[in-house]
Parts: C-alpha cells; sequence; structure tokens
C-alpha cells in the first residue's frame, strides 16, 4: 500500500510545477464542459434569467487510499433564482490528466428526476472508493416550497450514478414552513453522513439535523435533530471531518440580538464520540466579523461570509478552520483560521491568513500529509479578481501564490438580489503532499458561458 500511494503522490507532483511554491503560479485547468442539459428541459415556464452553461459552486474530493483518484461536482446552467438544471460530475483516475464526466441522475427534471433544479452539492469517497454526493432538488424557485435532500452513489469511482436515495422532503402541506439546506456528506468508510440544517421559515430557528448510514449507504437511519439551539437560533452551513476517532462538526451560529432587527454570529464546533449519536456542548472558534465583498463599481459579490466556514482535519489530530472576516483588516474582510488540538473541544485565537491588504473573500482549508495547511481564497483588487494560496507549516507564517487571474467578477452571473455570483463556496483538498482545488471563473464577453470550473493542484 505504501509504494502505491508513494506512485499516485508521483503522478500528482508531476502535475504540479516546480515553481509551485515559488512565484510562478501552478496551471488552472478547465474541467467544466458545455452543459448537456437543452433549454426547456425542466419543461416549465422561465422564473427569472437562466445563464446557459454558467457552472458554479464546485466542490472536490480526494480518494484517501489513491490521491491521484478525485471527484469534483458542481452545478450547470446557474439560475438567477436559485439553483441549476443539473449536477456534473468529474472524475480523475490520473491526477488530473483526463477527466470522465457523468450526470448524476434523478437529482433534477433535466436528469430524469421529479425535481424542477438541483444545488448545494457536495462529494466525498470512502477507502473503498465509493463515491457519494448530495443534492439539495427542488420544485420551486425560491427557498420555499416542495424540495429535498438527496445523496447518490457511485461504486465505479464516479464515472457513473446510482439511483438517488431521498434522505427527507418536505415543504408542502405540515412542514409548509420548513427548509432544509445546506447539506454536506461525509464518509469515513461504511459510515456516512448527512449533516444540514433545517430551517423554520416562521421564526428563523435552525436546529442541525444528521442522517447516518452505518453499511457504506445501503441504508439510512431517520433524520433527527442533533442540536437545538432554541427559538429564533440556529446553525448554517455545517461541516464535518474527523479526527482523534471523533466527529466534528463546524457551522456558523446565529441568535436575535434583543431589542434589534440583527443577529450574533460566530463559529462553533461540537464534537461527537459515537458516530453522531450524542453531541458536546458547542464551542466557540470565534466571532464572526464580516463586511462582506463589494466589486468597484459597488455592486455585491455574493460570497458566503457569515453562513460558510471551512474545516479540515491534519495527519497529528489536529483541525484547521477557515472563514471570511474583517476582524484585522478592518473595512474589508480578508481569509481567517482558528486550530483545535482536541478536536474541537477548544480552538486557539484566529489568525489572518496571509498579509495582503487586498479584498479576500470565499476560503477554503486543506492540510496535507506533512501537516502544511493549505488556504484558497478569490482576492479582489485594482487588478481584478484572482484566485490565491497560502501555506504554511506553522498556522502563523504564510507563503501566498497566485493560482490564476485576474479575471472580471462582473461578468458572473447574478442573483436576486442583484449580486455577483461564482458560488457561496469552493472545494479544497489534500492530496497526499499535495494541494487540490476547484473554482469558477469567469468568461467576460460571453453571455451563454459566464463562469467555467478550473482545477489545480500545486
Amino acid at each position: 500500500m505504501k509504494k502505491y500511494l508513494v506512485t499516485a503522490i508521483a503522478g500528482l507532483l508531476a502535475l504540479a510545477p516546480a515553481t509551485a511554491h515559488a512565484d510562478t503560479p501552478p496551471t488552472a485547468v478547465k474541467i467544466s464542459t458545455p452543459s448537456p442539459f437543452p433549454a426547456g428541459c425542466d419543461h416549465k415556464d422561465p422564473v427569472g434569467v437562466n445563464y446557459p452553461n454558467a457552472e458554479v459552486q464546485p466542490d472536490i474530493a480526494v480518494d484517501p487510499r489513491n490521491p491521484s483518484h478525485m471527484v469534483s461536482a458542481f452545478q450547470t446552467d446557474r439560475w438567477q433564482g436559485v439553483g441549476g438544471h443539473g449536477l456534473i460530475t468529474a472524475a480523475t483516475f490520473d491526477g488530473g490528466r483526463t477527466w470522465t464526466y457523468a450526470t448524476p441522475p434523478a437529482v433534477s427534471t433535466c436528469s430524469g428526476g421529479a425535481f424542477d433544479r438541483a444545488t448545494d452539492t457536495q462529494v466525498s469517497i470512502a477507502p473503498n472508493g465509493m463515491v457519494f454526493l448530495t443534492s439539495l432538488s427542488m420544485n420551486t424557485t425560491t427557498p420555499h416550497g416542495d424540495h429535498a435532500l438527496l445523496v447518490v452513489k457511485s461504486g465505479d469511482g464516479g464515472r457513473s450514478w446510482g439511483t438517488p436515495t431521498t434522505i427527507t422532503r418536505e415543504g408542502t402541506g405540515d412542514t409548509d414552513n420548513i427548509w432544509n439546506d445546506l447539506p454536506t456528506v461525509y464518509t469515513t468508510g461504511k459510515d456516512v453522513y448527512v449533516a444540514w440544517d433545517r430551517i423554520n421559515l416562521d421564526d428563523g430557528t435552525g436546529p442541525i439535523y444528521l442522517a447516518h448510514s452505518g453499511d457504506g449507504g445501503a441504508t439510512w437511519g431517520a433524520p433527527r435533530k442533533v442540536v437545538d439551539f432554541g427559538v429564533g437560533k440556529g446553525a448554517s452551513g455545517v461541516r464535518l471531518a474527523s479526527v482523534q476517532g471523533k466527529l466534528v462538526a463546524f457551522f456558523a451560529y446565529y441568535e436575535p440580538i434583543p431589542g434589534t432587527a440583527d443577529y450574533a454570529t460566530s463559529w462553533r464546533s461540537i464534537t461527537s464520540a459515537d458516530l453522531g449519536e450524542t453531541w458536546s456542548a458547542p464551542a466557540v472558534a470565534g466571532q464572526a466579523k464580516s463586511v462582506g465583498t463589494k466589486e468597484p463599481g459597488g455592486k455585491n459579490v455574493r460570497d458566503g461570509h457569515d453562513v460558510f466556514g471551512q474545516l479540515a482535519a491534519g495527519p497529528h489530530g489536529e483541525l484547521r478552520a477557515v472563514w471570511q472576516g474583517s476582524q484585522f483588516a478592518g473595512d474589508h474582510d480578508g481569509a481567517v483560521m482558528a486550530t483545535s488540538t482536541d478536536a474541537g473541544a477548544t480552538w486557539s485565537a484566529p489568525v489572518p491568513v496571509g498579509s495582503s491588504p487586498a479584498k479576500q473573500f470565499m476560503p477554503a482549508v486543506a492540510v496535507n500529509s506533512d501537516g502544511v495547511v493549505g488556504v484558497t481564497y478569490y482576492q479582489l483588487d485594482s487588478t481584478g479578481t484572482s484566485y490565491w494560496q497560502a501555506t504554511s507549516a506553522t498556522g502563523t507564517s504564510w507563503h501566498t501564490t497566485k493560482l490564476s487571474g485576474p479575471f472580471d467578477i462582473t461578468a458572473a452571473p447574478v442573483v436576486n438580489d442583484g449580486s455577483y455570483y461564482v458560488g457561496d463556496y469552493h472545494g479544497m483538498a489534500a492530496a497526499g503532499t499535495c494541494f487540490v482545488s476547484v473554482f469558477a471563473k469567469t468568461n467576460s464577453g460571453q453571455p451563454d458561458n459566464r463562469t467555467d470550473i478550473f482545477f489545480t493542484v500545486s
């Protein structure tokens, strides 16, 4: 096995340029292709603007026993309101040299299912190469109405996909006031978890729910509430990782500020030592302080601030959590990181990632097999928007590299509130000693192909 891993990592290193840790950026390779879905495939009258061939919000997972095997997932044909015509997966078995594409079936009408749109996909790979993918699929153009959280499984590494399993379906009848949001999937092998926030639209309450499979996704236990914060309080953007034999959930926590219409938000974690059956009290990783991102013309960029953080486990029992915040820059946001060495029971004081004075948004994090932490993020300055990576062996001193750009964020799809949109998150993972990531990049002057998904290895 060790020889096999060394061979797989060597294949990745062959793709990473020798200057990956110098000033010359690694090559960002486009991995998205034209949408396989024809216009009108949902058989519905259009509501809002559709952006054909616009791929956004990608995720990526690496096979823990074969770093050359990776799977990315993203939505395509993004709508102005919510979601896209369907989901696309791209799988590689040679470290990113070649990719195999598939459309998970039945997650949307356009892929043969019963839902108009699909969004919020994430992907996870088990040690046996089994791949799991989530979809928030819906028959609505707003976060209100008939919707479901689906899990799709691939037994051939992402080349093809089976029939979706419905984890939960609500939003009509007695559950008209319920919206299940932002699912995440995580597997350690036979144990597979899906976690999300279940929002009561009447009062804003958002407890964390979890579904668990103990047999590799063959069967699933009933969804259950694992943390209830009280009326009007809740969680958002749950992320899962395992470390020191424990399952850790990291999330944004919100609660109303008395006498105001505002919310206080912080980044928190909970820990389970029994496969998600019981959980610790929440531990605070840091306060959420952010101002959001605006492009030079003054319009907002939807960036997931105060909603999405990211979590990664390292080889020495450490956890690294990142989020977007203004506590160090003051008048704009940057990438912020906190560290836990006791499975999320306590966290270090947050530190800034890198030292750039420019706006940074939408960070992601991974820890490689040497314990080096990597953070990728978008950066917006006078030259435009670019995509960067910061690495650190200590978590305090950083080396930064531009991976791609600049490009024009104003060429991106526009969502209902007028913000430019390339996703609320992007994907990053460790592949042995390397880092891999996927991100959405705009195409100026191409209204029928506003964004594509790119892959980097360094």
